[in-house]
């Protein structure tokens, strides 16, 4: 369908229009705008669009601006969530009578998502434009959970790297990654509770746009949720990580005292038959074979004792 296919005025209470629009150019936006028969201030919002989260509500439409997360463009190629980088793109759905309009300047993770799930669905026109951009809205809201599935799946992995790895570096350098991440996730849905929170209204009934999916709300609590459990889980990686650390100081620091417990009986014989006396002791050389054997006996007896305790 061309654009200027679209007359809002001759479609059905049961048919809907969805434009998606994908640009940088807010001066063409605009003009998209005005031919779907927006009002004067939509447009302005439009064109003057902020990078925060915001809801606008207008006489006749409604306009959600957000900013969705999702792999970066060169790092979608396993479909897990593991890549390191996150790109955020700013949206734009505004809703009208028969009409939902999304505006972005590269492509959406959600909306591809969206697009992949109701292929072939003959039922999609039934929804009203609030309905249906609520359900774009939890689109976007399902990548983020994509995202942090691929955090909790490399804690996992980080679990395995502290008990058996020993290189530090890599681990640590893996937590800080991953701490970023997370945090970077928790500052782009936090202000999704101050600007979703009024789609639950009463209040925010628009002639012909209906009612906003009500369980948005949970969604959107339930990812916000799933983003602090992943923090939670990347701290219990570490706590395990100082854990065997502590063991494996442990392990050394009780080898080393164990060898000095060993020695320390034949430095001090040694130091005695090093003591410069007339001994007839001394004059014996078979006595050196006697001494070997003495210190070897005691460091014997040591360790005996020592496994004897259970202390190695």
């Amino acid at each position: 369908m061309q654009l200027s296919d679209v007359v809002r005025d001759e479609l059905t209470p049961h048919e809907l229009v969805w434009v998606d629009v994908e640009g940088e150019d807010g001066d063409a936006v605009a003009e998209v705008a005005a031919r779907l028969d927006l009002a004067a201030s939509v447009i302005d919002s439009l064109r003057h669009a902020e990078d925060r989260a915001r809801l606008e509500r207008f006489p006749r439409e409604l306009r959600v601006r957000l900013v969705a997360a999702q792999e970066a463009a060169g790092e979608r190629s396993n479909g897990h969530g593991s890549s390191v980088a996150i790109e955020m793109v700013p949206v734009d759905v505004v809703a009208a009578a028969n009409l939902v309009m999304t505006v972005h300047d590269r492509p959406v993770a959600g909306f591809e998502h969206f697009v992949e799930h109701i292929h072939g669905d003959t039922r999609l026109g039934t929804l009203d434009a609030a309905s249906f951009m609520t359900a774009l809205l939890d689109s976007v809201l399902t990548i983020y959970l994509q995202l942090v599935e691929g955090v909790e799946r490399r804690v996992d992995a980080l679990d395995q790297q502290a008990l058996r790895s020993r290189d530090t570096e890599s681990y640590l350098n893996e937590v800080v990654v991953l701490r970023r991440r997370v945090a970077l996730l928790r500052r782009l849905l936090a202000p999704l509770r101050v600007t979703l929170a009024p789609l639950g209204r009463p209040d925010l009934e628009i002639p012909g746009l209906g009612e906003p999916w009500p369980g948005l709300m949970d969604r959107l609590e339930r990812v916000i949720d799933t983003v602090e459990n992943a923090r939670e889980l990347i701290i219990g990686s570490f706590d395990v990580f100082m854990a065997r650390n502590a063991e494996r100081t442990n392990d050394i620091m009780k080898t080393l005292t164990i060898l000095n417990a060993v020695l320390l009986p034949a430095a001090v014989v040694a130091g005695v038959m090093g003591m410069n006396f007339g001994l007839g002791f001394f004059k014996n050389e078979n006595n050196f074979w006697f001494v070997i054997g003495a210190m070897l006996t005691l460091a014997v007896l040591i360790l005996g004792f020592s496994r004897w305790r259970r202390w190695i």
